[in-house]
């Protein structure tokens, strides 16, 4: 540990998980505790760990979060873990800024990784649509998982950047620079569409999400 002897200068938590992202009726609490622990108490973990390190260099923290972070799209663990994230990010920055140490959250779109394949997403909710009892399958109705897979395979495939260098250059930045930003957005979606629509009426949200989305068999309105 000699080389740490002058503290550390930076810390990424780039570590995720997306879980089961889907309906919330669908989930159990396990489902949440999961990504959670990955997504959210990880990265606590290791920034309180490594926090005296990074206050003896006045380093840099630098936090992945999502824009799923900012404007939950879907259902599931992943949203909630971010949204979490931030608030840790937002609190810790505050607090460790006396001692020198600069927090920095970038939120990206959505990015063409393993995360955002179709078929992972496809192969996940097809497992959890197996062990959902008759009377909840029967509630949505038979056709609506494949009319929900559909929705969303065409979703990632219109808006998933696959130039995840927009992401590595914000990383770089948080870094490096001598006035490192609070927040990154990188990603055309994170700009343009997300993050507008964080601040627009819930209502409206809630409208717009409904509608794109399969209604379930037995929906009631």
């Amino acid at each position: 540990m000699s080389h740490l002897s002058t503290g550390l200068f930076g810390l990424v938590n780039n570590a995720g998980v997306a879980g089961m992202s889907g309906p919330t009726p669908w989930l159990a609490r396990n489902d949440f505790h999961e990504v959670l622990n990955v997504n959210t108490l990880g990265p606590i973990s290791v920034t309180l760990a490594l926090l005296p390190l990074l206050q003896q260099a006045r380093g840099h923290v630098v936090n992945i979060t999502s824009i799923a972070g900012r404007l939950a799209v879907f259902g599931g663990g992943y949203c909630v873990s971010k949204f979490a994230l931030e608030a840790f990010s937002d609190t810790l920055r505050r607090d460790v800024t006396p001692f020198g140490v600069r927090v920095s959250i970038i939120e990206p779109g959505f990015f063409r990784t393993s995360i955002t394949k179709p078929e992972s997403l496809g192969s996940t909710l097809s497992a959890y649509w197996a062990r959902l009892p008759p009377a909840t399958q029967a509630c949505y109705g038979e056709a609506f998982l494949t009319k929900y897979l559909k929705v969303w395979k065409r979703f990632l495939n219109l808006i998933c950047d696959p130039d995840l260098t927009k992401v590595s250059r914000c990383v770089e930045h948080a870094l490096t620079a001598r006035h490192p930003r609070t927040r990154y957005s990188p990603g055309w979606d994170a700009k343009l569409l997300w993050l507008p629509a964080s601040y627009l009426p819930a209502s409206l949200v809630d409208a717009v999400l409904t509608w794109v989305f399969p209604k379930p068999a037995q929906a009631v309105y």
